[in-house]
């Protein structure tokens, strides 16, 4: 063992080389701005992404850690090039690919007072304000959703860590025993969700020690929603084998889709037979600030718990997602441990909810700030109007493939999600067809990313790969939507001529 080096008994000398005053601060801060502002300007000139192999970008961000100081001039010279050079825009409007906002002005300014601030959420003396402003804006989210008065919750760093805390509060409540302590032991648990239902929420069975297998996958129906006569004929069945139903996650609005299963008859069957009902709303739960779509969510009030990312369809800067939950003290008794370096008696002290106390995370950001100063700068009615005009743009898109000779509606549109996939003209309905029509699909989502204006995404329905466009994007209008259309077109033909079988 190392011996510590043995003390001179003189006064240290200060040591304040990274204590940097305000005027220093001014100088690198306004010159990451100038690229921020100049970011902003060019979003329309920019590709929405580069189709760069990984060994380049590598080597071009291998930028130097040097000894000494890094000159403000220099640091701004490699801010430029990565920004510039080498970054994918989820900002920019021909962005169509996956359920990640195009992040927000006035939420990226919150990050810099966050940042600056730099508090500790998870625990109150370390960030009174921070922490009350986040449950302030958990009980107002929690409001727009239906939930009772003194529901809330917490910020987390993404809709996976909101499926797995919330499942977490189900296994703890409803599997039996004193869990928490002991485990699961020879209990065989399970949680119900649909076939279009996130990875995560199998990703969360196996954290919680319950097994990926445990996620038992419901048929769906021509609108890929949950089957809810299948449900109950899986709940009996296990229940029938000795399985304890914990959970039935619904989905309010699909990844691939944004189908919304039919919520308010799993609330029933939930209900009826004692098992937690968890709504992942992780996109699509934004539609409830928009009057015209909030019909489509009815039941969702009667979940209790709902995980729900204002960084995808409140377009807020990542990571900002949240989990909430009808019976908040369930959070505290599914994670509260004692640790007596952070002990105090708050009738003595004043201090309030350590937040690190209702969920896995412990040190965590500011990121409350981010979604109250983009809801407070635009205010809700223009969220409102944004997000129903974005469910307008993916019913135009579905509109103008039903048009196109060349193009094919792959799935209904329910909220902002339109999928498709390039038909030739002329295709023979010979042996090979669909799978020809994978092939070409693939190879074309690809082409069309390389060509610059558009970026789209992929899904695959009824077993068949289309082409998908998500637009949680509030740049993105109608033009940038016929372009990506046009695209998809002009390249299909291309590739078309090229790799189509003989027999087709």
């Amino acid at each position: 063992m190392e011996s510590s080096p043995a003390s001179t008994g003189l006064r240290p000398a200060e040591v304040a080389d990274l204590d940097w005053d305000g005027e220093r601060a001014r100088d690198l801060s306004e010159r990451m701005l100038a690229i921020w502002v100049e970011l902003l300007e060019r979003l329309d000139e920019l590709p929405a992404t580069r189709a760069e192999p990984a060994g380049e970008v590598a080597r071009a961000m291998a930028f130097e850690i040097p000894g000494q100081p890094m000159p403000p001039a220099e640091i701004d010279r490699l801010m430029r090039r990565l920004v510039f050079d080498h970054s994918a825009y989820t900002g920019h409007p021909g962005f169509l690919a996956y359920v990640s906002g195009a992040g927000t002005v006035p939420g990226a300014a919150a990050d810099l007072l966050a940042s600056g601030l730099n508090p500790n959420s998870g625990g109150w003396t370390l960030s009174p304000a921070a922490t009350e402003l986040e449950l302030h804006l958990m009980g107002w989210l929690a409001e727009r959703f239906g939930l009772p008065e003194g529901s809330g919750g917490l910020m987390t760093s993404g809709g996976a860590t909101s499926n797995l805390t919330a499942l977490k509060v189900a296994r703890d409540s409803l599997g039996g025993g004193d869990i928490r302590r002991e485990g699961i032991g020879g209990r065989q648990l399970a949680v119900y969700s649909s076939a279009e239902c996130h990875a995560s929420v199998s990703d969360a069975t196996d954290l919680l020690g319950l097994g990926s297998g445990a996620v038992r996958s419901i048929g769906t129906d021509e609108r890929l929603r949950m089957r809810t006569d299948l449900l109950r004929e899986a709940l009996d069945r296990d229940i029938a084998a000795g399985v304890t139903p914990i959970a039935v996650v619904g989905s309010a609005g699909t990844t691939g889709t944004g189908a919304i299963d039919p919520l308010e008859e799993i609330a029933d069957i939930c209900a009826e037979r004692g098992i937690w009902y968890h709504v992942d709303a992780a996109y699509g739960g934004a539609g409830v600030l928009a009057p015209d779509l909030r019909p489509l969510f009815a039941g969702i009030e009667r979940a209790d718990s709902i995980t729900f990312d204002p960084h995808k369809w409140l377009y807020t800067p990542q990571p900002s997602a949240s989990l909430l939950v009808r019976d908040p003290n369930l959070l505290s008794r599914s994670f509260s441990v004692h640790a007596a370096y952070v002990h105090e008696d708050r009738d003595l002290t004043g201090a309030g909810q350590n937040i690190g106390e209702l969920g896995p995370t412990w040190s965590r950001p500011f990121m409350a700030l981010k979604v109250w100063m983009s809801l407070a700068a635009h205010g809700v009615d223009a969220y409102a109007r944004r997000i129903s005009h974005d469910v307008e743009l993916a019913r135009y898109l579905d509109a103008e493939t039903e048009r196109r000779e060349e193009l094919e509606s792959m799935a209904p549109v329910t909220l902002s999600i339109a999928c498709f996939r390039y038909v030739p003209a002329g295709l023979a309905d010979g042996e090979g067809r669909d799978e020809y029509l994978d092939a070409l699909n693939e190879r074309l989502m690809g082409e069309i990313r390389r060509a610059g204006p558009s970026f789209p995404s992929n899904a695959e329905i009824g077993g068949r790969y289309c082409l998908r466009a998500c637009i949680v994007n509030f740049r993105t209008e109608a033009d940038d939507l016929d372009t990506l259309l046009d695209t998809t077109v002009a390249l299909g033909r291309t590739l078309d001529a090229e790799l189509r079988p003989a027999h087709l």
